[in-house]
C-alpha cells in the first residue's frame, strides 16, 4: 500500500533488478551469500504464494521417493491453479478477497511439506550439502555459516528438467510456472533453490502482448575460480525485481519461471575483460533443477476482477518475418529453411538468417523454440 513516504523510493524504481544478495571474497575469491531477505516495498502486496501452502490433492505432488535425478514424467503435471488476490486496510495485515487469479504450471510438481536440499542432506540423510572445487574453504556449503532465509522453510514447487522423451526429440518437458496480465506492479519477490551448488534459474517478463524477454537469469556452473552467485542456490535464493509500473494505470505483465539450460547473452559480472557467458541455449536437454519457493507481487491497485483460468500452458508463437534479405525470428530458436522442392538451405540456431544468397521464391522456415514449440512460416523471396 502506498505510504506518504513513497516518494523516497522513487530512485529505486529505475533498476529493473536488485538482487537480495551479499558480496564476499576469500583470498582471491569472489562469491555471493545467499543469506539476505527482501525489502519492504510500500505498494499492495496482491499476490502471496507460498509453496507450503499448496496442499491441493489435485496438484501433482512430488514425494521424496522421486528426487530430482530420477524424477519420472509421470511425477509432473501440467495444468493451473489459483490464489487469491490479497487486500489490506492498514498496510501490514493482509486478507484474501474473492478474486481468484491463475496461476499456470507446465511439467511441475508440488511438495508443500518438503524442505531445501540443503536441509534434507544436514537433518534426513546426514549427507553434506554440495560444494567443492579449489575453493571449498570458502564456500562454506557446509550449512554451518552459510544459510539463506528459505534454508529449512518448508515448500516448493519442482520444475521438471527432463530432456525430451525418446518417442518425442523435439518438445522440451523442462517445467516452468507462469502468471499472466498482471497490473500496475511495483515489484516482484521470489524465491528459489536447487538440489546442488552452481545450479541457476531463469525468469521471463512480458509487458502487455510484447514477446517474452528476460529479466532475471542466474546462471549455473560458474567454474570454482570464478564463485558465481548461484553457489549457494541449494541453500536457497531470494530475489527481488523492480519493475516500477504502479503509477500505470494501462500497464499489465505476465512473468514466467523456468529451469537455467543455458543462455547466449547472460553476462558474467565476475569476469573483467568484457567477455560474455557464452554457453549456449539447450531447451533438449537435461540439464537444472529449480524449485520454486514463494512468488509476491506488489501492485499499485487492488484487482477487483481476474484473467480467465487457463487449464493448460500453451507457448507463445515465435514470431517470424523478413527484414532486408534477413529472416527475423522473435527469440532464438532452432531454424532449418526449406525450399519448395523439400531441400534444406539453413540449419542453425540463430534469431537472424542471412537469406541474400537464396535465389527467389518460397520457402519454409521451421523453427523450434526453447519450449519446444514447432512454428513454421512461410517467407516468399
Amino acid at each position: 500500500m502506498k505510504k506518504t513516504t513513497q516518494l523516497l523510493f522513487t530512485a529505486l524504481l529505475l533498476s529493473l533488478s536488485m538482487n537480495t544478495i551479499a558480496q564476499e571474497t576469500c583470498g582471491t575469491y569472489t562469491y555471493y551469500t545467499s543469506n539476505a531477505v527482501w525489502s519492504s516495498s510500500e505498494w499492495y502486496n496482491i499476490i502471496n504464494i507460498d509453496a507450503g501452502t499448496l496442499t491441493d490433492a489435485a496438484l501433482p505432488k512430488f514425494t521424496a521417493a522421486h528426487g530430482a535425478l530420477n524424477a519420472l514424467e509421470t511425477d509432473f503435471g501440467t495444468g493451473a491453479f489459483t490464489t487469491p488476490v490479497m487486500t489490506t486496510t492498514d498496510g501490514t495485515v493482509y486478507s484474501p478477497t474473492s478474486v481468484l487469479w491463475p496461476v499456470k504450471y507446465k511439467m511441475a510438481a508440488f511438495a508443500p511439506t518438503m524442505k531445501t536440499s540443503a536441509w534434507s542432506k544436514v537433518n534426513v540423510t546426514g549427507a553434506t550439502p554440495s560444494g567443492g572445487g579449489a575453493a571449498v574453504a570458502c564456500t562454506l556449503n557446509d550449512n554451518s555459516v552459510k544459510q539463506s532465509a528459505i534454508f529449512d522453510k518448508p515448500g516448493f514447487i519442482e520444475l521438471s528438467r527432463l530432456a525430451p522423451s525418446i518417442a518425442e526429440t523435439t518438445v522440451s518437458r523442462h517445467g516452468s510456472i507462469e502468471i499472466d496480465g498482471l497490473p500496475q506492479v511495483e515489484r516482484i519477490q521470489w524465491s528459489y533453490s536447487s538440489t546442488s551448488w552452481k545450479r541457476g534459474v531463469k525468469m521471463d517478463i512480458k509487458y502487455g502482448d510484447g514477446e517474452w524477454q528476460p529479466q532475471h537469469w542466474e546462471p549455473s556452473d560458474f567454474s570454482s575460480a570464478t564463485m558465481g552467485i548461484t553457489t549457494f542456490s541449494e541453500q536457497g535464493y531470494q530475489f527481488e525485481e523492480m519493475i516500477g509500473k504502479q503509477d500505470d494505470p494501462t500497464s499489465k505483465i505476465s512473468i514466467r519461471f523456468r529451469i537455467w539450460d543455458g543462455d547466449s547473452i547472460h553476462i558474467n559480472p565476475l569476469k573483467t575483460d568484457g567477455s560474455t557467458y557464452t554457453l549456449v541455449n539447450k531447451p533438449l536437454s537435461q540439464y537444472q533443477t529449480v524449485r520454486i519457493h514463494q512468488i509476491k507481487v506488489f501492485s499499485g491497485v487492488i484487482p477487483t476482477e481476474a484473467p480467465s483460468a487457463v487449464q493448460t500452458v500453451n507457448a507463445d508463437a515465435i514470431k517470424i518475418y523478413l527484414s532486408d534479405k534477413n529472416i527475423i525470428l522473435a527469440t532464438e530458436a532452432k531454424v532449418e529453411v526449406y525450399a519448395v522442392a523439400g531441400n534444406r538451405v539453413y540449419k542453425g540456431f540463430t534469431k537472424k538468417v542471412d537469406v541474400s544468397n537464396l535465389s527467389r521464391g518460397i520457402y519454409i522456415v521451421k523453427a523450434i523454440g526453447i519450449n519446444g514449440r514447432i512454428q513454421n512460416t512461410k517467407i516468399i523471396l
